[in-house]
């Protein structure tokens, strides 16, 4: 047998798929470490993007999101490390601006693990903010969080005298997102936050575990239901006019007489 070396252009099927060697995940997590310190918050589609700018090769998506995402955990950390964190951001927040009230929730599963559950935050110069510059006035309400994690984020906004909105406290939510559990802790966290308000008034969806926590944890408070919710659920019953030429304008009347008006 005798073995000789091909001088000529290999025309094979596999090196004409790609422009070059194919990129391994490691290749792509020590190319994107520098593009990542320059903008933290690239995906993997912008980052497939410049890959194939930068070096004229084409990168299957899920190999650049596995290498960008090893890229963040040498940058910055594993995410799942970061709740191992949570209890020292606590600490540092309450040493750092008192009267600040940070709460962590935990559970233990069924092998006797200790996991995250939910978080509540609010700083004290918000707390002091809404006490001493706002109307007696919060806006409750939750978003959903997408990617890795998922949860709700729930959060408490105030209204300043400028009518801007005034960030009061938020949180998150693990597992049950908006059940009425985690939303009795929330809002008593919240009044932990706030204390007990002679006048109050209390605005929300009308998601109903958000609904009976407001009742249960501050019964002398005035609920009242988002007036956007409220008309979105009627037009799935009415049509016309009436929504734009007298329900709202009815609902931003500020003196008695406009509002009897258009009402």
């Amino acid at each position: 047998m005798q073995i000789q070396i091909n001088q000529g252009e290999h025309q094979c099927a596999s090196t004409q798929r790609v422009l070059s060697k194919m990129a391994s995940i490691s290749w792509v997590a020590e190319r994107a470490i520098p593009l990542l310190k320059m903008k933290p918050s690239m995906d993997a589609s912008e980052m497939q993007k410049q890959l194939r700018y930068k070096y004229n090769i084409d990168i299957p998506y899920q190999t650049v999101y596995n290498g960008l995402k090893r890229a963040s955990e040498i940058i910055i950390c594993k995410w799942s490390d970061s709740f191992d964190w949570l209890y020292r951001f606590k600490a540092e927040i309450e040493l750092r601006s008192h009267d600040s009230v940070v709460e962590i929730d935990t559970i233990t599963d069924e092998d006797g693990n200790v996991r995250f559950s939910k978080i509540f935050g609010a700083f004290k110069a918000s707390i002091y903010g809404f006490l001493n510059g706002c109307r007696p006035f919060l806006s409750v309400d939750s978003t959903h969080l997408n990617g890795m994690w998922g949860g709700h984020m729930p959060i408490a906004l105030a209204l300043d005298g400028h009518n801007w909105m005034f960030p009061v406290a938020f949180g998150f939510f693990d597992g049950d997102g908006e059940s009425k559990e985690n939303w009795i802790w929330f809002m008593q966290q919240l009044r932990k936050a706030i204390r007990p308000m002679q006048h109050l008034a209390i605005y929300t969806d009308a998601c109903k575990g958000l609904e009976s926590s407001v009742k249960l944890v501050f019964p002398p408070a005035e609920w009242r239901e988002c007036f956007r919710h409220l008309m979105d659920n009627l037009k799935s019953f009415y049509t016309g006019d009436v929504y734009k030429k007298n329900m709202w304008p009815t609902a931003r009347a500020y003196s008695p007489h406009k509002f009897k008006y258009f009402f």
